[in-house]
């Protein structure tokens, strides 16, 4: 039915994946939280090697993370980063990509949900991609919805300026610490973006900075009705939306325990409103479990994650006639959200009926509900969770601890006895691959033992416990003095394993630019399974390196600069060598080396 068609979706990834012989030279992502599954994911996409389920092999991720490093930085609100029940030992070297903003979230989040991506072009152009949306760098299968531009410097018709965009993405560069924020700037000022067809932009709603409000105030023109989509409401909010357009034309899309919230206020808060609809909850991700409260879920302004949520999109549309003006990012349908004491970004756009029929759609989807039903409804019971939330967010406000490394000893420094808003909630913590541990009550500093450098990160765990529950996350933190520079080589050579070096050193020698084997990046390579697995490589010959040197110096030199670095790292940190292996592996070493020798002579 055209007239009850959905939005052209936008599959995330794979519009980030550069074009061909086209390379990412900067990526800044804003999010209010992530999880490291899709950190990796993401950063696949950005070298072109994500496969169809969101993930790809340990040489791909070898490889991003070889490529990306000091391109690519994710900037999330301080102590929202999930921790599942099985996180991938090699995934605590994803912390050099994240960036934590210390916004105190008793008061105020980052909530922007942002993809800045610029891409260098043959013939030495570049291209840009700006992403805004609703969406959070996590799995999430909620319903999300975003905008995502193209730019370039060339002027073309359709094409326009951001006015704007210089400002936003200096923000994001000195939020990731880059020092080339005005420089970026400059660049971004003069880009020309495209919108997406049927699409006309109208402005970028800037509100990364405190206490910048974005405008609540309607466009010009004659208001038919609106429509205001949120998952997260504030009576606030909504008594100023029912002010805009006539009685009888106002739609309010929420989720069901906000609307319940709603209609259970005093002050009639959607009374301004003649159509309601709700989205009933998803079923939720197994890994996220462990970061999920268990019973009932708090319903704040706009803070929490919804995962037992349907509905994620955040959009506050106008109809006037034919045509619909429509704000869509990041903030909820709340004043803490609009009135300036989020960070949060939104984008102004205009369109008719390609807007319109998903419009249609979305609603459809959705089941119509009464105030009456509404205000019948008991509110959840959510006094344990929003606890527990209290905790982790004093927590968060008051402690910057550091990491204290003596050698391969790490002790976890508070500076003072860490807080919490009850003293009834536990606090644990520990490495991010190792044992939570208790912290005494009164002191500032735990011992977290002996960790290998291949198992060494910035990153830590935290966990609150209450008595029917309990909340944990990962954060991270500065240590000091910092890691090893050899840190990154130490986790993938341990974490690749012998055949999947042979596979990807034989991909560097040939140009081979496809995925290549080695297992998926997630992997637990201290499985029996994984272990078996390894047993079975190709192993590289003196014909491989000698046909790679007669066809292609240049990727043999790019294969070499790799080789010794790795071939030392799995000697020192392949825990999983056996000893013939590890005489196999020097054998090769030597017939390279002599290889290199001669061929170079």
């Amino acid at each position: 039915m055209s007239d009850r068609q959905a939005w052209a979706g936008q599959p995330y990834l794979d519009e980030l994946r550069p074009g061909r012989l086209e390379t990412v030279r900067l990526a800044l992502f804003a999010t209010y939280s992530v999880d490291l599954s899709a950190v990796a994911a993401t950063l696949l996409a950005l070298i072109g090697r994500n496969n169809d389920k969101g993930s790809g092999t340990a040489v791909d991720f070898a490889q991003a993370i070889d490529t990306l490093r000091d391109r690519v930085r994710i900037i999330i609100q301080r102590g929202r980063i999930a921790r599942p029940a099985a996180l991938p030992l090699i995934a605590g070297i994803l912390d050099q990509f994240i960036t934590e903003q210390d916004h105190d979230e008793r008061d105020r989040s980052w909530h922007p949900k942002i993809a800045l991506v610029a891409y260098d072009c043959p013939r030495g152009e570049i291209r840009w991609k700006l992403w805004i949306g609703s969406r959070n760098l996590t799995r999430s299968q909620d319903l999300d919805v975003g905008v995502l531009l193209d730019g370039t410097g060339k002027r073309a018709k359709g094409r326009v300026r951001l006015a704007g965009i210089g400002s936003l993405g200096a923000t994001l560069a000195r939020a990731a610490s880059r020092t080339d924020a005005d420089g970026l700037a400059e660049q971004l000022d003069a880009i020309w973006w495209q919108a997406p067809e049927g699409f006309l932009f109208r402005s970028l709603l800037n509100g990364l900075d405190e206490q910048i409000p974005l405008p609540t105030q309607p466009p010009a023109g004659t208001i038919d009705g609106i429509t205001v989509i949120s998952p997260f409401l504030s009576p606030g909010f909504l008594k100023t939306a029912d002010k805009w357009g006539p009685d009888g034309s106002r739609t309010l899309i929420s989720s069901m325990p906000a609307l319940v919230d709603m209609a259970n206020r005093s002050s009639k808060p959607l009374k301004g409103f003649s159509k309601i609809l709700a989205y009933a909850a998803p079923a939720m991700l197994p890994d996220e479990s462990a970061v999920t409260l268990p019973g009932n879920e708090a319903v704040t302004e706009d803070d929490a994650e919804p995962s037992p949520l349907a509905l994620h999109a955040k959009l506050v549309c106008f109809h006037l006639g034919d045509r619909t003006i429509f704000r869509i990012g990041s903030a909820n349908a709340t004043e803490r959200a609009w009135a300036g004491r989020n960070s949060e970004v939104m984008v102004e756009l205009e369109a008719g009926d390609a807007f319109t029929s998903g419009l249609v759609f979305l609603a459809g989807k959705a089941t119509p509900v009464s105030v009456e039903d509404l205000a019948a409804t008991a509110p959840p019971n959510a006094s344990e969770a929003d606890a527990l939330e209290e905790s982790r967010k004093m927590l968060m406000a008051s402690w910057q601890p550091i990491l204290r490394r003596d050698g391969e000893r790490f002790s976890i420094d508070a500076g003072a006895s860490p807080l919490l808003a009850y003293q009834a909630h536990q606090l644990h913590a520990g490495s991010v691959n190792g044992d939570l541990l208790p912290w005494p009550s009164g002191v500032s500093q735990l011992d977290l033992g002996t960790i290998p450098l291949s198992h060494q990160s910035a990153f830590i765990q935290v966990q609150i416990k209450g008595l029917d529950g309990a909340v944990r996350w990962m954060q991270r933190v500065v240590i000091d003095p910092p890691l090893d520079e050899q840190r990154d080589l130490a986790a993938l050579a341990s974490h690749m394993g012998l055949r999947a070096f042979h596979d990807w050193m034989r991909a560097m020698l040939s140009g081979d630019t496809l995925p290549v084997g080695g297992g998926d990046w997630d992997e637990d390579t201290r499985s029996p399974v994984k272990r078996h697995k390894g047993q079975g490589y190709d192993r590289l010959t003196l014909e491989d390196i000698l046909t790679a040197w007669a066809r292609d110096r240049k990727a043999f030199g790019r294969a070499d600069r790799h080789f010794a670095p790795y071939v030392d790292a799995l000697l020192a940190h392949g825990d999983n060598l056996s000893d013939a292996e590890k005489a196999d592996l020097n054998e090769l070493a030597q017939i390279w080396a002599i290889a290199r020798t001669r061929l170079a002579s």
